[in-house]
Order: C-alpha cells, then sequence, then structure tokens
C-alpha cells in the first residue's frame, strides 16, 4: 500500500513536470491552433524519444507482447503497457551506437505517465489495445507512409476496405493527444468531423458504398 502510494505520488510528479517544461517552451503564443498543437506534440515525442521509434519497431513490440492476437476493444492494464513500453525502449538502445543511448528508465516513465494522462484521466487503470496501438502509431517517428499504411490496416476490414465505425473510433482516440496539450477546445471530437472525411452525397456514410473523383470506391461497413 505505502508502495504504491509512493509510485503514483512519483508518476503524478514526473507527468507534472512534463507539462511544466513544455509550458516553459512557450508554445501558447503560436496564434495558429495547428501549429500550436503540432509544436506541443512534438515536443512530448522527442522528450520521450519517440522520435527514435519506426512503426515497425512498434509492430514488432505488438507482436512480441501479444498484443496482434487481441481484439482492439480489449483492456489491458498498466503493468501490462509499461511492459510493452520498456521492450520499445530496451529493443531501441540495443539499435542505438553506445555513444547515443538514451536514459531507458526516464523514457519509459515519461511516455507511461503521458498515455495515461491522455487515456485514462479519470484512473481506471485500464486502457485498450486500440487506444494503445493508435496513440503510438501517430506519437513514433518514421516514414508517414509506412504509418498511415499501419493505421489503415487497423481501420480496414479484410478485404482491405475502410470501415466508417473503425475511423470514428480511431479519430476519437487520435483527438485525446491535442487534449492532453491543453488543445481540446480546437481539436474535440465529433461526428461531423468523421462525416466530412466521407462524400458528402452519402445519405448515411455507414451504411453506403461511395465513389469519389479522387479515391476508389470504398465500402463503408455498418457497425
Amino acid at each position: 500500500m505505502i508502495e504504491e502510494c509512493g509510485r503514483r505520488g512519483k508518476t503524478m510528479a514526473e507527468k507534472r513536470q512534463l507539462f511544466m517544461d513544455m509550458r516553459a517552451q512557450n508554445y501558447d503564443v503560436i496564434r495558429l491552433s495547428t501549429y500550436r498543437t503540432a509544436c506541443k506534440l512534438r515536443f512530448v515525442q522527442k522528450r520521450c524519444n519517440l522520435h527514435l521509434v519506426d512503426i515497425w519497431n512498434l509492430i514488432e513490440a505488438f507482436r512480441d507482447n501479444g498484443l496482434n492476437s487481441l481484439d482492439h476493444s480489449t483492456e489491458i492494464n498498466v503493468s501490462r503497457l509499461e511492459t510493452i513500453i520498456s521492450s520499445i525502449y530496451y529493443q531501441l538502445n540495443k539499435r542505438l551506437p553506445t555513444t547515443h543511448q538514451i536514459s531507458v528508465e526516464q523514457s519509459i516513465s515519461l511516455l507511461l505517465n503521458f498515455v495515461i494522462a491522455a487515456y485514462d484521466s479519470e484512473g481506471h487503470g485500464k486502457l485498450t489495445v486500440f487506444s494503445v496501438k493508435a496513440m503510438l502509431a501517430t506519437m513514433c517517428g518514421g516514414k508517414i507512409l509506412d504509418k498511415l499504411r499501419y493505421t489503415f490496416s487497423q481501420i480496414s476490414d479484410s478485404n482491405g476496405i475502410m470501415m466508417y465505425i473503425k475511423f470514428d473510433q480511431f479519430l476519437r482516440e487520435v483527438l485525446k493527444l491535442p487534449t492532453a496539450v491543453f488543445e481540446g477546445p480546437s481539436f474535440g471530437y465529433t461526428e461531423h468531423s468523421v462525416r466530412t472525411c466521407f462524400p458528402q452525397q452519402c445519405p448515411d456514410p455507414k451504411r453506403t458504398s461511395a465513389k469519389t473523383n479522387d479515391s476508389p470506391a470504398v465500402w463503408i461497413n455498418p457497425p
């Protein structure tokens, strides 16, 4: 009990420190919300050393920790999340030259606290597999095309066709990141945001196939 309270106190202190350091960068003077939010998330990415991790490293960590065999709605506890994050950074240090080693323990702590702040603000102690995958895939480094392909694989069906309900779920999860850096008013989730990503002529995008001038036919499966 005492150990748990001590750990919780340390977690809160480290989380506050990350946000204090971010505020010290004075990003709030940037008037355009898009650039301001990007700067804040880039700061978190670099502080957590996620810019050194690409999507292939994440896929390997997900596979090694059994996430690829779990349903997206499966919940994992904080201890398992910490194990996943630990494997990412320990493998990262194995790839880096000895002169460029990172502080693994610090990186684990910073990222774990940020994930919890963004996705478990109410303190339930559990996150869904999809939340973890969406957040890490968005925040990691590497080639943007590789990241987009992976994300698409997570929100499409077995035929490689994107599903409206999964895209909606992805948008809900990824928009928790701006909220975590105090940009929720500019980038909060609305169902309208999902609908604007699909052809306007579709009366019900959840149940309609559609074709636009610059994209192939897309069948959006019903929930």
